[in-house]
């Protein structure tokens, strides 16, 4: 027997005699039903919950906004004249007796979208839209949008990568966003940027779709198998994917601080954007071209999210992220209700199991609605803030451009899907990884011209910038569980994301506010909280319409823990609370609230005898049920107090030789462990194709 060996047996010959004893002070007892304690006003059975009020049933062009008259033509068409572009949405899937009878009319199909069952037809003369609305299974006829665009700290601030303001960070759990695609949708990335070298996994070019782009046509068209790379003609692409993933790494291999939130994040180039002229999307020469290649980009990741791309290991598979730095603007006064096709679509890809981050927009604090895109019911908005360029959140205000909420309302009666932006990041004044066409020394229509030799550059803002940067979190988040749903990974940012302003319309969620949305994202909370679902094996289980959510924890003898439950979609059948992993134990609930009306939180309390939990910190952990589905759990530490049950006189050394093996096996045990900044850098490394790679970036362009 080795010597490792023998010390291991003698300790345990030593704590052996000591078991009932320390069990007696430090586990809490919880075969008993005196753990809790029930308080005068409090009492055992839950409340009654009123049913929520609207048919969930219903189609959405029955209640659309924006067709106030229900003739299935969007109102805005019904005042056009001349020529316009119209999209056709169909009750059912797109057949071929469909495609014949617009043939028979003389139409020309430009493409479908089979994630909205719509056809885009484009240009057509007005005096036209009454006989299409009403072609067999068309359920609405409306109009092409117009497409627009909306560093330093900004990894630091939401808590990706540990700051002296906050000393430990999301890379320190161990994720830094490898084997995480985003699909950076925008107008192509430089990727031989040294910030963004070795990112690129599968590539695709919409605007080629529409061949306006004379590259494009010179070419002899491009492949939809994902082995295109599109370079970016703009600019704006090449920021918003340093802002998300790029390493900091210069030109001359240095490393700079230009972090993006998840470093070892790739990329799938979605280039929706053309290179024909130099300016945003609406400087472009034609609109409905430009609207048609942005759904087409959408819908081509819709289809591959599950693709095995060419030349990649079977990690680097599908398409995890859609990342949206752009709106579309609707035609109808007040923005768009979220029913259009390209935010229906959003919908779709969130369904679908890709999960959206898209930016609210920039237009300030009177802006009425949102854009189409911003407006989607699903996807997760971002509103940006304003970091006073330091790393403390604590003097963040929301960015004077950032659109506010809530959304126009849809007309289904549910007033939940209104609560738009869900969520807010910094957007202003941030450092941008440099594209090809920016520096000026470089042209990607010559033969060997690339932005090798670029680096972070300038400043901009927009909630085209705080876009990106969630992407990232959101690649975090994913490396931590990849077993979680889009719809569950918007639940967990909502839950973490730092509460900032009053709640704007309390009576329908007591969080919400219409400029910060649920609150600034908390990389590392969303990572923790990520992190605890897989390891207790909790995800599937996971249900975003059962909300629970920590009130107040005080001590005065006995421990009070006290928050509210409700269900966004049934009713919450208990709220239940376990200590140290051991068995559940009902809440209790408010004696005066015999019924609850729908989406109207009910109070919950946990009374815990603090001697009866034994010495010591414990777990306790709380959530609201129905069936088998529950909540996102609530952890709340807590101390013990000493029984004094115990009959042993424990001399001080055993105490200290008992410590010493406790430390060894949690060392070893422990499924969430902090990793020191050496660790992130050598992890960072390890994880890259290329090797002079060790950092990340953030970035954001001026709009």
């Amino acid at each position: 027997m080795n010597t490792k060996s023998v010390a291991m047996l003698l300790v345990a010959i030593l704590v052996i005699p000591l078991a009932g004893s320390l069990e007696s002070n430090h586990s809490p007892k919880l075969g008993t039903d005196d753990i809790q304690v029930l308080v005068e006003g409090q009492k055992i059975m839950i409340p009654n919950q009123t049913p929520i009020w609207w048919d969930t049933s219903i189609d959405w062009w029955e209640v659309t906004t924006l067709d106030s008259d229900r003739n299935g033509i969007h109102d805005s068409l019904q005042t056009a004249i001349g020529r316009v572009n119209v999209i056709l949405s169909y009750s059912q899937d797109i057949t071929q007796i469909d495609r014949d009878i617009l043939s028979y009319f003389g139409y020309e199909i430009h493409q479908e979208l089979p994630s909205v069952d719509a056809i885009l037809l484009g240009d057509v003369d007005v005096s036209k839209i009454w006989q299409l609305a009403e072609i067999d299974g068309v359920v609405m006829v409306e109009r092409y949008g117009s497409l627009v665009f909306y560093g330093d700290v900004q990894t630091l601030t939401v808590k990706a990568r540990n700051s002296t303001e906050y000393p430990v960070g999301a890379w320190n759990l161990g994720v830094t966003g490898a084997g995480v695609n985003i699909a950076l949708t925008d107008t192509g990335v430089d990727n031989e940027h040294p910030g963004l070298a070795g990112k690129f996994v599968a590539g695709y070019d919409a605007v080629c779709y529409i061949t306006s782009d004379p590259t494009c046509i010179l070419a002899g068209g491009r492949v939809e198998d994902g082995s295109f790379d599109p370079d970016d003609g703009n600019q704006h692409g090449t920021a918003c994917m340093g802002m998300a993933s790029a390493t900091g790494i210069e030109a001359d291999g240095s490393q700079s601080e230009f972090y993006g939130a998840a470093p070892n994040a790739t990329l799938i180039d979605v280039r929706i954007g053309t290179d024909v002229g130099a300016g945003p999307f609406e400087n472009y020469i034609l609109e409905q071209e430009f609207y048609e290649s942005a759904l087409n980009g959408l819908q081509w990741v819709i289809d591959h999210r599950d693709d095995a791309w060419p030349g990649v290991g079977e990690d680097n598979y599908g398409i995890d992220i859609i990342s949206l730095s752009w709106g579309i603007t609707s035609h109808e006064n007040g923005g768009s209700d979220g029913s259009d096709a390209h935010s229906r679509m959003l919908d779709a890809a969130m369904e679908a199991g890709v999960t959206v981050s898209n930016a609210a927009g920039n237009d300030g604090e009177d802006n009425d609605g949102l854009s189409g895109m911003s407006s989607s019911s699903l996807s997760i908005t971002v509103a940006a803030t304003d970091d006073q360029n330091t790393v403390s959140r604590s003097d963040d205000t929301i960015a004077g451009y950032s659109s506010r909420g809530p959304r126009r309302d849809n007309g289904d009666g549910n007033p939940l899907n209104e609560l738009i932006p869900e969520v807010s990041a910094p957007g202003s004044n941030i450092i941008q990884a440099e594209g090809c066409v920016t520096s000026g020394g470089c042209n990607n229509n010559i033969p060997g011209q690339d932005a090798s030799g670029n680096t972070y550059t300038g400043r901009g803002s927009g909630t085209s910038y705080a876009t990106p940067s969630v992407s990232g979190v959101i690649a975090l988040v994913i490396e931590a569980n990849a077993n979680l749903t889009p719809l569950q990974i918007k639940e967990v940012l909502k839950q973490t994301a730092e509460r900032r302003g009053e709640a704007s319309v309390p009576e329908v969620d007591p969080y919400w506010n219409r400029e910060f949305g649920y609150g600034m994202v908390d990389a590392y909370a969303a990572v923790q909280l990520a992190l605890f679902l897989s390891d207790t094996d909790q995800t599937a289980s996971i249900d975003p319409n059962l909300q629970n959510h920590l009130l107040n924890v005080s001590t005065n003898g006995s421990i009070e823990i006290s928050g509210h439950a409700w269900s966004q979609s049934g009713e919450v059948e208990r709220v239940e609370f376990r200590i140290d992993n051991g068995g559940w134990f009902q809440a209790f609930y408010n004696e005066s609230q015999l019924t609850v009306g729908a989406l109207t939180p009910f109070d919950w309390f946990i009374n815990l005898d603090a001697s009866k939990l034994g010495s010591g910190n414990h777990t306790v952990e709380i959530r609201a049920a129905s069936g088998d589905q529950q909540s996102l759990p609530i952890i709340v530490q807590v101390q013990g107090i000493d029984s004094g049950l115990s009959t042993m006189s424990i001399p001080p050394f055993v105490f200290a030789l008992v410590a010493l093996v406790g430390i060894a096996w949690v060392s070893a045990l422990v499924l969430i462990r902090v990793r020191s900044d050496d660790e992130i850098d050598a992890m960072i490394t390890n994880l890259r194709t290329d090797s002079e790679i060790e950092g990340v970036i953030e970035a954001e362009l001026l709009d």
